[in-house]
């Protein structure tokens, strides 16, 4: 397929001369002529040449001013002005609106042929051009997915200033909201060789990925990425704090129940781009006292569970466990657990005691001495407070398969 050449001149000789020439250029196609600049400017929006040779003094609209309206709607367009002698102050002001090239009238073969390899040079280097052009804009958007998470890395970072932040995010389509909400997610993989035959890390964080973006998707496009801690990052609109709450609760379910994993959850809010690495900062430091604070729980509740029938068994020997004061243990169990750690230990052995119950060959005051009650009217007490009957009634209740309703 040829390039499209419009002739405009509102002399005929002129006009067949020019296209005269243009027959011994295989790639060049006559597409249409024009005796008169509003002609030819009709013809341009409805063909779209490539070239134009366009009379710098024709009726209606001149050459310039054809030009002007030109190069509004298709400024790459390849024009040749026509011009003679005594127009040629007019053809260097048509050199100033980005015209490709001037002929002199009377036209000769020579220069023509000259000027025509020019036109074909221009034309190819655009293609090629368009061509890298399309190749880069396909290879951007294949590859957007990396792109966007490699800069949203460095922005967590605070490699760029708000404005560069704002412009490349554009750049790449990102919606990033502002004021913003920053929601770090440290999974912790559950170490079986079940889990290793089905699945990885990458596919984890793959199928967690995709979950936020599904459940903040409400929060207005979030934008996500892994960080150098292996957590994943979202970047969300700041939401009502019970919204965000519940989608964080939620979200956490999701997690656990399809994936082999345990999720502890971090969110800050940001006001602006600049404060972005600082947000983020704030989070990351934030998940690490919850991570540290869940570990050393974890660790005390398994204490508990080995050492619950001790009746000496105290706070003074769980908090020297894990190489922690009383007050501080305290605060973080509570805070935790939402419980305090005397509740939690009377809740272990009381869930023991249920247990034991059902055998019928130890007595209760065995019972209450294997769940860390020296005195059998003590541990009944506590029994009767916690569900409502004594240990003997719920014993009853159990060998006429009636099971008691816990108090509430």
């Amino acid at each position: 397929m040829g390039y499209k050449v419009l002739v405009a001149d509102d002399e005929y000789i002129i006009r067949r001369g020019i296209i005269s020439f243009l027959k011994q250029y295989g790639d060049f196609e006559l597409a249409a002529e024009a005796e008169d600049g509003e002609m030819a400017l009709e013809l341009a929006k409805s063909i779209s040449p490539d070239v134009y040779f366009v009379d710098i003094n024709m009726p209606f609209l001149n050459g310039l001013q054809f030009i002007k309206k030109l190069k509004e709607t298709n400024p790459r367009a390849v024009v040749i002005i026509i011009t003679g002698y005594d127009r040629f102050d007019y053809a260097r002001e048509a050199l100033k609106l980005g015209v490709f090239e001037y002929l002199l009238k009377p036209l000769m073969e020579g220069p023509f042929d000259e000027m025509m390899k020019r036109v074909r040079e221009r034309l190819q280097k655009e293609e090629s051009d368009d061509k890298y052009l399309d190749w880069a804009r396909s290879m951007l958007a294949q590859n957007r997915t990396y792109l966007a998470s490699n800069f949203l890395q460095k922005a967590l970072e605070g490699h760029y200033t708000r404005e560069e932040i704002r412009e490349r995010s554009q750049y790449l389509n990102l919606m990033l909201p502002e004021p913003f909400t920053i929601t770090v997610v440290s999974l912790e993989y559950l170490k079986t060789e079940d889990v290793k035959s089905t699945w990885n890390e990458d596919l984890l964080f793959f199928v967690a990925e995709n979950i936020a973006n599904e459940m903040f998707l409400g929060l207005e496009n979030p934008c996500s990425c892994q960080d150098r801690h292996g957590n994943l990052v979202v970047i969300s609109k700041t939401a009502a704090l019970e919204t965000a709450e519940e989608q964080v609760g939620t979200y956490c379910n999701m997690l656990e129940s399809h994936l082999p994993v345990r999720s502890l959850v971090m969110q800050v809010n940001g006001d602006d781009y600049g404060t972005m690495a600082e947000t983020y900062e704030t989070a990351v430091s934030r998940l690490k006292e919850l991570e540290t604070g869940s570990s050393v729980i974890k660790d005390v509740k398994l204490y508990i569970e080995d050492n619950y029938s001790r009746e000496d068994f105290s706070f003074q020997d769980a908090a020297g466990h894990v190489n922690l004061s009383v007050p501080h243990l305290s605060r973080m169990f509570r805070k935790e657990m939402g419980v305090t750690f005397i509740d939690y230990l009377t809740s272990v052995r009381i869930r023991k005691a249920i247990e034991l119950l059902h055998n019928n060959e130890l007595k209760i005051y065995e019972i209450a001495e294997l769940t860390g009650y020296a005195n059998q009217h003590y541990f009944s007490n506590v029994f009767k407070k916690n569900l409502g009957v004594s240990p003997a009634e719920y014993r009853r209740f159990i060998k006429n398969d009636s099971q008691p309703t816990p108090m509430q």
